[in-house]
């Protein structure tokens, strides 16, 4: 196994995920009803086109931000997407007795513009109006890690010290062999997981991959070597033993959380014990790896701490189906296609785009049509409008008429009901101005 230089070892620290609940105030419930307004008006939208639709179709902009709706999850909350976070709500009048927000920051939004900003972002700009007037969030996890530049390929069970009884380890095949790829030790609501950084940036986004590399770069890791994350999940149980409760307790306390970790779980240097001994007690005597006697002592994240960015130079992202997005299905439907024995021209190709768009502009005629059919009814006055406009000579002799009609017929008649409708709505407009008197 690798020695570890005390004195040359890049390695940088910090806090990779941040979930919390957000206490709502008097705003709340209108703030909600906007929401989901805007996904049924969205949802009427896709059908005025008879367009099939997935829930990450439709976005809704909150205080100028947009957010890519996923769908209701098993705990009730509507859940959405945004580049930098993901964020739940509920209906209050459900479940009271679980807070109405959630928050989960993630490492695209934590890496991009630092953590105190990304609160800064959701707390005070997405979520205005929502919360109450004095800010309350309570910690649910907290993900303190460490990047460093070695390579645990070589770790196993038998090297873990700790009374956590949950181990598993993820393999990966490589041209090389066998290799890490993750190491597990516990389980919420405290775990330990070691992994190949660079390995899963592999099948991580674009803009992820290069976010972290960036920062990887600037951070003096060289993303040729390889690169490991040492990361301790600590959830809302384990953390209130030790009297943490809210995101600023959480944050102030990383460091000593992270030493926690690594002294509730220890790696041990068995390359001295026999296996006789590495099998019984007397493993526990081993001394603590180099490595971790490193990773244990050297969590800093001071300068992680400060890396902040204004709210008005966060550029607003907007979410729209692009071409690469659709790349992956067209491929999946060519693949059957040539499965099947089907070869499609590139003439097949331009007659599908053309019938598509012919289709699309169809639809999108007949829906303008409607929409404009829908505005002139809207424009139409109502009766009660009407009734406005009648003077109070006018509106009483239009009143003696209709009662006259409903006398000479039988309430089980053919439009006594409308003309009742239309009398309530007359004596509502004489009561209006004190013609009559308030029947109560």
């Amino acid at each position: 196994m690798k020695k570890i230089d005390n004195n040359n070892t890049p390695q940088v620290s910090g806090i990779d995920a941040l979930y919390y609940f957000a206490q709502s105030g008097g705003g709340y419930d209108n703030y909600f009803e906007d929401i989901i307004n805007q996904i049924e008006d969205k949802k009427q939208e896709f059908s005025s086109f008879n367009i099939a639709y997935a829930d990450t179709d439709i976005i809704v902009t909150v205080n100028d931000i947009d957010i890519k709706y996923s769908g209701m999850g098993r705990d009730g909350f509507l859940w959405f997407n945004h580049e930098f976070f993901r964020i739940g709500f509920k209906d209050s009048e459900k479940a009271q007795n679980i807070h109405n927000i959630r928050v989960q920051l993630n490492a695209i939004g934590i890496y991009t513009i630092g953590i105190e900003s990304l609160l800064e972002y959701v707390n005070e700009q997405f979520l205005k109006g929502a919360l109450l007037s004095e800010r309350n969030f309570l910690i649910t996890r907290i993900d303190v890690n460490m990047f460093i530049q070695h390579d645990f390929k070589y770790l196993k069970k038998e090297m873990i010290l700790s009374k956590k009884k949950n181990h598993s380890a993820n393999i990966g095949e490589r041209s090389s062999g066998y290799e890490l790829e993750t190491y597990y030790v516990g389980k919420n609501p405290f775990m330990l997981r070691i992994y190949n950084k660079l390995k899963e940036l592999e099948s991580a986004s674009q803009i992820k991959r290069e976010v972290m590399l960036n920062y990887f770069g600037v951070n003096g890791l060289d993303t040729e070597k390889p690169i490991f994350n040492v990361e301790f999940e600590l959830h809302r149980e384990f953390l209130k033993r030790y009297g943490i409760e809210s995101v600023k307790d959480a944050l102030g306390r990383a460091k000593s959380l992270f030493e926690l970790g690594c002294d509730l779980i220890k790696l041990l240097d068995i390359s001295t014990l026999t296996e006789q001994q590495i099998n019984s007690s007397n493993r526990k005597r081993a001394d603590v790896l180099p490595v971790w006697q490193y990773i244990s002592t050297h969590y800093d994240n001071k300068s992680f701490m400060q890396i902040t960015t204004p709210l008005e130079k966060i550029e607003k992202i907007s979410y729209r189906y692009t071409l690469e997005d659709a790349r992956k299905p067209i491929k999946r439907h060519i693949n059957r296609l040539l499965l099947h024995g089907n070869e499609p021209t590139v003439l097949y190709f331009i007659a599908l785009l053309q019938d598509a768009k012919e289709e699309f502009d169809t639809r999108l005629e007949m829906k303008r049509v409607h929409d404009e059919e829908k505005a002139k009814e809207k424009s139409k006055p109502t009766f009660v409008d009407e009734l406005k406009t009648y003077s109070d000579y006018g509106l009483q002799e239009l009143e003696r008429r209709i009662s006259q009609e409903m006398a000479s017929m039988y309430p089980s008649e053919e439009g006594f009901k409308e003309l009742e409708l239309f009398r309530n709505q007359i004596n509502d407009e004489l009561v209006k101005r004190g013609l009559i008197e308030f029947p109560f």
